[in-house]
């Protein structure tokens, strides 16, 4: 019999719907299928060793507890990924790693609701869930998406300011510096959600404001007790299509190290068009900072202006100045087009720059990309390329 291995909060979730009258509000889902090759190590694109692949399908929707559209939501979600058998004919490794056996976890299961409902502006969530803050966010780059098991509250009582208060208990594969990982041994699984950073998880409290015109502004501060405290400033504002944005970080780490970071980005957009330059700078760090820096604590990207199409883990680490030039252009009826361009200056690593193209386009409900990365690390023989190919059918 396959087991299903889901938190106590999750548990109660489903305890609680099963006493209660659920009306379906929403359902949905996705079915994915994700291929790359490389030319890695003087390798051949499209042999099965150069060669990367996964299929994914993930059904989510939404309903209502109770007999009312005010009541108390539940949002439930599943994803199951495979190979379809195509290992080791025409691909050798797996975008994410479970280990060529198929699996499939519940990704989301909360409750959200106003329990202050008619006094203040305050919605809670509470179970497996996205989050997107600063820090600690579910990135979508990937064929399947971190989901973390946490308490969240927003109020919204402030004129233009919304505040967050957030405790993370569990992430599938928090802080661990690699890829979503799958344990998939019985071909069910939790998808490793194991206590984020430490036993006794993180907490988040944030602030997100348009109180100043044409400004977005927030501050975030975060504490993981035995691992570190990062403070997140950030004002983002526009205006006749030119955009300016700047960011600043300091993170200070249990063992008394710590470092900090800035960025800044200027943008215009015209008319399908999409113009963009940033700039970053990170602190030498040491011990618990420099480990650290100011990437994901979940996982490894980083929601720096500076961040790479696809070379994650460059621009947040210790000593790194980057630069970061994009340019979109949306064809109407054609195509979306994008070119992105990220070099990360390291003080004391290999510098690495990267050069993406993509291409997508919508056919009904079928997303068809393309992207062409070039990655050039210093040190390395050649520079590598890699094709990448996505087909994203959403119902």
């Amino acid at each position: 019999m396959n087991k299903l291995s889901l938190s106590l909060v999750a548990i109660a979730l489903l305890t609680t719907a099963a006493t209660a009258d659920i009306s379906s509000k929403s359902f949905g889902g996705s079915a994915s299928l994700f291929y790359g090759t490389n030319d890695a190590n003087d390798g051949d694109f499209f042999n099965k060793g150069q060669s990367y692949g996964n299929a994914a399908i993930n059904f989510a929707g939404v309903a209502n507890v109770g007999n009312c559209d005010t009541c108390v939501t539940l949002n439930y979600g599943l994803t199951g990924v495979t190979t379809m058998g195509l290992e080791g004919t025409l691909v050798g490794g797996t975008w994410i790693n479970h280990t060529l056996d198929d699996a499939i976890w519940i990704d989301t299961l909360n409750l959200t609701f106003s329990p202050l409902d008619g006094i203040s502006n305050t919605t809670m969530v509470l179970g497996r869930q996205a989050l997107d803050t600063p820090m600690v966010f579910t990135e979508t780059w990937n064929i399947a998406q971190n989901t973390f098991d946490a308490a969240v509250v927003v109020n919204n009582d402030i004129q233009d300011t919304t505040l967050v208060g957030a405790w993370v208990g569990r992430s599938n594969n928090a802080g661990s510096g690699t890829a979503l990982t799958v344990n998939a041994t019985d071909g069910f699984s939790d998808n490793s959600f194991d206590p984020f950073l430490t036993d006794e998880g993180a907490y988040a409290f944030g602030a997100v404001t348009t109180l100043i015109p044409a400004v977005t502004a927030q501050g975030w501060y975060y504490v993981a007790p035995s691992t570190a405290n990062v403070a997140w400033l950030q004002a983002d504002t526009e205006y006749a299509g030119f955009g300016l944005g700047a960011q600043y970080a300091m993170l200070d780490g249990d063992d008394d190290s710590d470092g900090t970071a800035y960025a800044v980005k200027l943008g215009y957009a015209y008319e399908g068009l999409g113009l963009s330059v940033a700039y970053s700078s990170v602190d030498e760090m040491t011990g618990t900072s420099a480990a650290l820096g100011f990437k994901n604590l979940g996982n490894d990207q980083s929601k720096l202006y500076t961040e790479a199409w696809w070379n994650f883990d460059h621009v947040a680490e210790s000593d790194t100045d980057s630069l970061n030039v994009t340019a979109e252009y949306s064809l109407d009826g054609i195509a979306d087009l994008g070119v992105y361009y990220t070099n990360a200056d390291h003080a004391t690593a290999a510098d690495m720059s990267e050069i993406t193209v993509t291409a997508g386009k919508d056919l009904g409900n079928l997303n068809l990309s393309l992207a062409y990365i070039n990655t050039d690390i210093d040190g390395a023989a050649d520079a590598q390329n890699d094709v990448q190919v996505y087909a994203v059918y959403s119902f």
